[in-house]
C-alpha cells in the first residue's frame, strides 16, 4: 500500500514538473526573442520557471505588447514609418548647427513635422489652467475633443462635464475618450453624467486581461482647431492647489495656439478611432499665429510609435552642450538614458534632476533612490521637492529646446503607455520653462552623497529590490 501512494504520487509529481516545462519552456523561448531588455528578460525567465504556471501566466497577461500587432492590424492601410525614414526638408528657421542636427535625428525618429509659428504658454497647476479650459469650452462653436487618464466627478470634474454639456446644447459636437483602468472606477460616474448630457464618449482599452497593463496615458483638450491644452495636468480637484485639496497635487499644462494643433488632433482623432472603430474629421487649424515657436508632436506608444519617446530623450541628452534639466515625478529609466545622463555630465554638462520628496507611490520613491549613489557619483545633481506633490514634467536642454507632455521617466510612459509630448524649439520657451525650473528647484532639497548614505542596510536592500522591479514599474 506505501508503495502504491508512493509511486501513485511520483506519478503526479512527474505530470506536474512535465506540464510546468511544457507551459515554461516555449514562454522563456518567448522571452529570449522579443524581449530587448536584458534585466527585464533575466526576471521574466527567473519569474516563469522558479513559479510554476503562474509564471508563465504573469508573462502571457503582463508580458507581451499585444497592442502592437492589433494596432497594425487595424492600421494596416496606413503607410508605414520605418525607423529611417526619407529625411524631409528642414523648416524655415535660424537655428544653429546643433538644433539642426537634433532635427535630423528627430526625422529619423518619427516623420511627424517640425511647423513653426506656433505660441506655447504654461500654465501652472488647476488654479491656472482649468478656468482656461474652461473658458475655451464656453466659446467653442464647432467641435471639442478631450482625452484624459483621470477624469474624477468630484467638484472640479462637475465643472467640466457641465461645460461640455453646455456646449452640446449649442450643437456643438464633443468627444471624450477616458482611459479604462479597471483599478480605477472614477471614471464610471462621469461617463455616465456625461452621456446625460448627450457627450460622445469611449473608454480607451477597457478592462481585459490582455490590456491590462497598457494604459492611455494622454492629456488632451482641443476645441474648433484654434486652441488647444496639452500637458500632465489630470481633471480632478486635487489639482487646485490654492483651495487646500484634501491630497494636493502640483503640475504644468501647456495652452497651444498655431499649426500644430491639428497634429494634437490627430492624436486624439487616431486614439477615437482605436477605441471606438470609427473615425473623426476635426476643424483644421485656420488663420496666422504670431508665435515663435517651432514644435511638433511626437506620440508614443506599444505600437508602431513604441520607443519614440526612448529615441529623442536620448538624441537630446546627446546634443546637450551646457545644461540639461529634468523634472519628473517617477525617474526610473532604463540603463541606457541613465548612462547617457552621466557620459552628459563627464564631458561638462550640467545635469539637474528634480523628483518629488515624498511621492504618492512609495516604491517609486525607494526605485529611484537606489540610483541616487551612481547619479551622484558622475556628478548630476538631484533636487527632492517638497510637499505638495509634484506631477510636473519638463525636459530642457540648453538655451533652445524643451519637452513638454503626459510622458513621465520610467518604463511605463517610454514602453507601455500611450503618451503624447510636443517638441518645442525656442530661446523664449526655454527661457520662460528654465525660470519655472530654477523657482521650483530654490524651494527644494540637495540630495548629497552624505545625506544619501545614511540609509541603513534595510532601506538600501528594500530600494535595491525595487529597483530590481522597475521595468515593470
Amino acid at each position: 500500500m506505501h508503495d502504491f501512494f508512493s509511486n501513485h504520487s511520483a506519478s503526479w509529481a512527474i505530470l506536474i514538473g512535465t506540464l510546468h516545462l511544457v507551459f515554461s519552456i516555449p514562454t522563456a523561448i518567448h522571452v529570449l526573442l522579443r524581449k530587448d531588455d536584458g534585466r527585464a528578460a533575466i526576471s521574466w525567465i527567473g519569474l516563469i520557471f522558479l513559479s510554476p504556471f503562474v509564471g508563465s501566466a504573469l508573462y502571457w497577461i503582463f508580458g507581451i505588447n499585444r497592442i502592437k500587432a492589433r494596432a497594425k492590424l487595424s492600421k494596416s492601410k496606413k503607410i508605414k514609418t520605418g525607423l529611417f525614414p526619407e529625411k524631409k526638408s528642414d523648416p524655415e528657421t535660424d537655428f544653429d548647427g546643433k538644433w539642426q542636427t537634433l532635427i535630423r535625428a528627430g526625422y529619423a525618429i518619427h516623420d511627424s513635422p517640425y511647423l513653426p509659428h506656433n505660441q506655447v504658454e504654461p500654465l501652472i497647476n488647476g488654479d491656472r489652467a482649468y478656468p482656461r479650459m474652461l473658458k475655451a469650452i464656453a466659446e467653442a462653436k464647432r467641435d471639442i475633443v478631450l482625452s484624459s487618464y483621470i477624469f474624477d466627478y468630484d467638484k472640479t470634474g462637475l465643472k467640466f462635464v457641465d461645460a461640455l454639456g453646455a456646449a452640446r446644447k449649442r450643437n456643438v459636437a464633443v468627444y471624450v475618450l477616458i482611459d479604462g483602468d479597471f483599478l480605477d472606477l472614477r471614471w464610471r460616474t462621469t461617463e455616465r453624467e456625461l452621456r446625460k448630457r448627450d457627450v460622445n464618449t469611449a473608454r480607451f482599452l477597457p478592462f481585459s486581461p490582455r490590456f491590462i497593463n497598457l494604459r492611455n496615458h494622454r492629456k488632451i483638450l482641443c476645441l474648433d482647431g484654434q486652441i488647444a491644452f496639452v500637458g500632465g495636468l489630470n481633471i480632478r480637484q486635487a489639482n487646485r492647489v490654492k483651495e487646500n485639496p484634501s491630497n494636493p497635487v502640483q503640475d504644468i499644462h501647456f495652452e497651444v495656439k498655431g499649426p500644430v494643433i491639428d497634429q494634437i488632433g490627430k492624436a486624439f482623432t487616431d486614439d477615437w478611432e482605436f477605441a471606438t472603430g470609427k473615425a473623426l474629421k476635426l476643424t483644421q487649424w485656420s488663420g496666422i499665429c504670431d508665435g515663435q515657436v517651432t514644435c511638433r508632436v511626437l506620440p508614443d506608444g506599444p505600437d508602431e510609435n513604441y520607443q519614440k519617446l526612448l529615441w529623442t530623450l536620448l538624441a537630446a541628452i546627446n546634443a546637450a552642450e551646457q545644461n540639461i534639466r529634468i523634472m519628473t515625478p517617477y525617474f526610473i529609466p532604463n540603463h541606457t538614458v541613465l548612462c547617457a545622463l552621466q557620459a552628459a555630465s563627464l564631458r561638462g554638462v550640467n545635469v539637474e534632476i528634480i523628483v518629488p520628496e515624498k511621492n504618492n507611490i512609495p516604491f517609486f520613491n525607494w526605485a529611484m533612490q537606489a540610483n541616487f549613489k551612481e547619479l551622484l557619483k558622475f556628478g548630476l545633481k538631484i533636487y527632492l521637492s517638497a510637499p505638495p506633490f509634484e506631477h510636473s514634467k519638463l525636459f530642457l536642454v540648453d538655451d533652445g529646446w524643451s519637452f513638454i507632455g503626459s510622458a513621465n521617466w520610467d518604463t511605463r510612459s517610454l514602453a507601455l503607455n500611450f503618451e503624447v509630448n510636443l517638441e518645442c524649439f525656442d530661446g523664449e520657451l526655454n527661457d520662460a520653462l528654465a525660470n519655472i525650473f530654477n523657482q521650483k528647484r530654490g524651494k527644494a532639497k540637495a540630495v548629497t552623497k552624505s545625506t544619501n548614505g545614511h540609509y541603513s542596510l534595510f532601506i538600501q536592500a528594500r530600494n535595491n529590490f525595487f529597483r530590481l522591479l522597475s521595468p515593470y514599474l
